[in-house]
């Protein structure tokens, strides 16, 4: 009835391939993203114009339906939008997309450890099922070779594709924001000011979108100590600047050492089949431990 209404009333309802704007003009609640749709036209056929609007009272989808007080129906809000459409935040300045699954996601930045590299899904790496044992449904945005400041052939770097718009993140509220990497850009020399303000500048965009999220840095996998080499010195730099921040930090930088799987690797960066399921089960344990408790757990 809500999406048979909407359409009658022309709602600028805005398909992803399309890319563009739902006309921001609904109020928002303080304590959610702000971004609304035009609910009804702002004039009707009568002798006296009516203007009516409707608050986003269910920003997050939550099995309830948001009602409109006025008359005790239900409430059109963005959510009564078809998946894949656009809405533009004007908080973070970036139209995003509409996903009913949003509340129960995991919106993930990484590298190869997380997308998988040589035939291993991003599904199974130690990082997408470790997340995924801990009862979060992955959204992966991330691409191999990229970091912090890092790009490759297969993305730009962090910052870049989601200030770019090149990445479109999901709208409303995730259960978490995790961000994993730094391996590429310890490889490709990176220097530690250029590390830390991308970072800094990550953290301020995702934080515009997900003000209410809980946030997750992930460090770099290595030996550990002085066999770690530029890894385990950028994981340290990572690590001061969450806890700089007030964002949790996870440090795998000596988990091939401590849970024996150096033996278990492609190469001296990437993790065999075996190799991140072992890890899996750790970061999946780990993430307990930090009281990380995904809405399907």
């Amino acid at each position: 009835m809500v999406r048979r209404g909407l359409v009658r009333c022309g709602v600028a309802v805005v398909a992803l391939a399309t890319a563009l704007a739902v006309a921001p003009t609904v109020p928002v609640p303080a304590n959610s993203p702000a971004a609304a749709v035009e609910l009804f036209p702002t004039t009707v056929p009568t002798a006296v114009p009516i203007v009516r609007t409707i608050p986003v009272l269910n920003p997050v989808p939550d099995g309830a339906r948001a009602m409109d007080p006025t008359s005790k129906a239900e409430a059109a809000t963005v959510w009564d939008l078809p998946a894949g459409s656009m809405v533009f935040n004007p908080v973070s300045g970036r139209h995003e997309v509409i996903d009913p699954s949003v509340a129960q996601q995991a919106v993930l930045f990484g590298d190869s450890q997380s997308s998988g590299i040589r035939g291993m899904k991003g599904i199974d790496t130690w990082v997408e099922a470790g997340l995924a044992a801990r009862g979060y449904k992955v959204r992966f945005l991330g691409a191999p070779g990229t970091g912090y400041v890092a790009s490759s052939p297969s993305g730009m770097n962090y910052l870049d594709a989601v200030s770019s718009g090149r990445v479109v993140l999901p709208y409303g509220k995730p259960a978490l924001v995790v961000v994993q990497g730094g391996g590429n850009d310890a490889a490709q020399g990176v220097s530690d000011a250029q590390i830390l303000a991308n970072a800094d500048g990550l953290l301020r965009e995702l934080k515009a979108s997900y003000p209410n999220s809980k946030f997750l840095f992930i460090g770099i996998l290595s030996r550990g100590g002085a066999s770690g080499g530029r890894r385990s010195q950028v994981d340290t730099l990572l690590a001061g600047f969450a806890k700089g921040n007030g964002v949790n930090f996870l440090s795998p930088s000596d988990w091939l050492t401590r849970y024996g799987t150096a033996t278990t690797m492609i190469d001296g960066v990437h993790l065999t089949a075996s190799g991140h399921k072992g890890l899996s089960k750790v970061l999946a344990d780990q993430l307990a431990a930090m009281h990380f408790d995904g809405p399907a757990h």
